[in-house]
């Protein structure tokens, strides 16, 4: 049986905080709950460029898409009270709630989903970054040196924090990446459950460490945003993936000396 495609009144729903009736795919895992989980997020664009349109242009022009994207996020993660940037303590527990809201859009359809097992190492956490990286392979075309930099700002973030015996953390990668060649458009959520274990002298350490990895890919559908295009700029307005990623990345702290200075940044049309 096919697939319902969305309808005007799926977008009316969810814009307002309702679940859409005619949603083209299941949802996507929801997270452990767990209140004293610490969240670090760190997203990333990928072959998109900020265009500044305005308007219903915004969701009716496919080159203007990217932008849309991060207004429909940062939508999102006001309904679901989901700031990373505002370091609230309560996050890891809003993030569950930001994922089900994200894969519930009625302009995305979920293409690849999968948990990993839970595994453990005793070495360091670049294993940890190793597989992560390993599971974009495959899944989405995905720059490795920006996974790798959002990895590590988020272990430095992590190893920052006070704690007297261990920390179970919530790593979470969201990206809007671009298709070369085309106009395809894709909506990544990778997340990672950690538990890292300190040393004996009380020295926060990535000496041993188990996780889990989590991914999702969704695909924007084009055709359905264009053909609601005034619909939905008048539930969501004007925004952009600048003012998602500003929102949807945790506060840095310092540095360890074992990892390299990270760069994330947003592309601009010139």
């Amino acid at each position: 049986m096919a697939e319902a495609a969305p309808k005007t009144e799926d977008y009316i729903r969810w814009a307002t905080g309702r679940t859409p009736r005619h949603a083209p795919h299941l949802p996507a895992p929801r997270i452990p709950r767990d209140s004293k989980m610490e969240l670090v997020s760190k997203p990333f664009t990928q072959d998109v460029k900020a265009t500044g349109a305005t308007g219903v242009s915004l969701f009716k022009d496919p080159r203007n898409h990217p932008d849309a994207v991060g207004t429909i996020l940062t939508h999102a993660a006001k309904l679901t009270n989901f700031f990373p940037a505002k370091g609230l303590e309560d996050q890891s527990e809003q993030f569950g709630n930001y994922i089900v809201k994200v894969s519930s859009f009625p302009g995305f359809m979920l293409t690849f989903n999968e948990q990993s097992a839970q595994k453990h190492t005793n070495v360091n956490v670049n294993v940890m970054i190793d597989e992560i990286k390993r599971a974009y392979d495959g899944v989405i075309g995905a720059d490795v040196n920006r996974v790798v930099a959002s990895i590590k700002d988020m272990a430095n973030s992590i190893a920052n924090k006070s704690s007297d015996t261990a920390d179970r953390s919530l790593f979470t990668q969201m990206a809007i990446i671009g298709k070369p060649g085309d106009s395809s458009l894709y909506v990544t959520i990778f997340y990672t459950t950690l538990h890292m274990e300190v040393n004996k002298e009380g020295k926060k350490t990535y000496t041993s460490q188990s996780y889990k990895i989590n991914r999702s890919v969704f695909k924007v559908l084009t055709s359905s945003l264009t053909l609601n295009a005034e619909k939905l700029f008048e539930l969501l307005g004007n925004g952009n993936f600048d003012e998602w990623a500003k929102g949807a990345t945790s506060p840095g702290g310092k540095r360890m000396s074992c990892f390299e200075e990270p760069h994330v940044g947003v592309e601009k049309e010139t």
